[in-house]
């Protein structure tokens, strides 16, 4: 029999168990506990943050037979039932596929309905910013005024497309990017659990290519696991996922400090040969010289960095041959061609130019030691004057 999917195995069923998401369980628990239930919720954050995992947590902890509770049993029917989308009063609604008006009137008639045997009628609304304006519309007086016991859970992972009238008829709620390091715990955890071999210092490139998605994570780690051996190393992960390595980015950073365009254009035509995508070594050399910038400015930076640069001390030599400012123009000059750089159609040469703009930009000389130079010359020739004079 084939094995479960990681993200599925592993999916939420407590809210002890939502990653990266205290503030709103502790919330929502909260809620349950002093019996101050509200009867719209509005769940909005990136994919794979949690929204829907914990809305069908919300509906086991209103529902189960030991309730409402804040920790439901998982043993009872409602629970059982809940876990796999067959419960007769918890209705799941993918709104991308049913969004039109004649969709939310059928729902409208099933809200009219009292619940077949559980405490509350629960609809769970998913993608709702995919619904139609009339769609809105005709959900908008539901909302308003809805039937006791009948409660909304709604996510979106676009909240600017919620209409206002929606918006304060709800409570929101903002599921937040997971933290990188909140997810490589979880991986480990997984890892162990499952007698998976993985180097430990594997777990950041996958967290990393998530984008703060965990959903992303565990799909990345099922990648990983079904192209690796049996021990997962880090060269493993940074092949599969077309990771680019420490030592590549930081000869690039070399390159701009030693004013070296050839063999900047070496690496580049390097990375090109052996197939990396350039616009995630973009990503990766924007995220090294912001975490330059944070190291040369902040004492204790462990938590701060994206990630760590290996390659022996070859990052701590370079840090010492550039300054905060420089860096700061650096970074600057990166975010503001991005956008130049992912709308250009021949990524390699965009690249370049903007490695080359960040070499011109270095041999300037800042605006501040012009006018202190300025005024140490305008200082020296009073003094001068002033010797001929006597």
């Amino acid at each position: 029999m084939a094995s479960k999917v990681t993200a599925l195995a592993w999916r939420p069923q407590t809210f002890e168990d939502v990653v990266g998401q205290e503030v709103i369980t502790r919330t929502l628990q909260n809620a349950i506990q002093s019996d101050r239930l509200h009867h719209a919720y509005l769940f909005s954050g990136l994919r794979g943050s949690g929204k829907t995992s914990t809305a069908r947590i919300f509906a086991k902890a209103l529902n189960c037979e030991q309730g409402p509770t804040a920790t439901p049993c998982l043993t009872c029917v409602p629970c059982t039932e809940i876990k796999q989308g067959n419960a007769l009063d918890v209705v799941e609604i993918d709104a991308a596929s049913n969004n039109s008006v004649d969709n939310v009137r059928e729902l409208r008639e099933w809200v009219r309905y009292a619940s077949a045997r559980d405490r509350f009628k629960i609809f769970i609304i998913d993608e709702v910013h995919m619904l139609s304006t009339s769609a809105f519309n005709a959900l908008l007086k539901t909302l308003e005024e809805p039937p006791p016991n009948v409660i909304f859970i709604m996510a979106t992972t676009e909240l600017h497309k919620i209409p206002a009238t929606i918006l304060s008829r709800s409570q929101q709620f903002d599921f937040r990017q997971i933290p990188l390091f909140k997810i490589e715990d979880h991986l480990k955890k997984i890892a162990d659990a499952e007698k998976i071999q993985i180097d430990i210092d594997a777990l950041p490139l996958i967290a990393q290519s998530s984008g703060g998605s965990l959903r992303d994570a565990l799909s990345i780690f099922d990648q990983v696991i079904a192209a690796s051996n049996e021990q997962i190393t880090r060269l493993d992960v940074q092949s599969i996922l077309g990771v680019v390595e420490d030592a590549t980015l930081l000869d690039l950073l070399d390159a701009i400090i030693h004013l070296a365009p050839e063999k900047m254009f070496n690496r580049v035509g390097e990375l090109v040969h052996y197939g990396h995508d350039l616009r995630l070594v973009y990503d990766a050399f924007t995220g090294l010289i912001r975490d330059s910038l944070v190291l040369k400015t902040t004492q204790n930076a462990s938590d701060m960095v994206m990630r760590k640069y290996g390659h022996g001390s070859q990052h701590e030599d370079l840090l010492t041959k550039i300054t905060d400012a420089d860096l700061i123009r650096i970074l600057d000059l990166l975010v503001q061609n991005e956008s130049m750089f992912r709308a250009a159609n021949e990524p390699r040469y965009a690249f370049e130019l903007v490695l080359l703009k960040i070499m011109e930009l270095k041999r300037l000389v800042p605006l501040e030691t012009l006018i202190n130079d300025l005024k140490r010359l305008g200082s020296e020739g009073l003094t001068e004057k002033k010797n001929e004079a006597t």
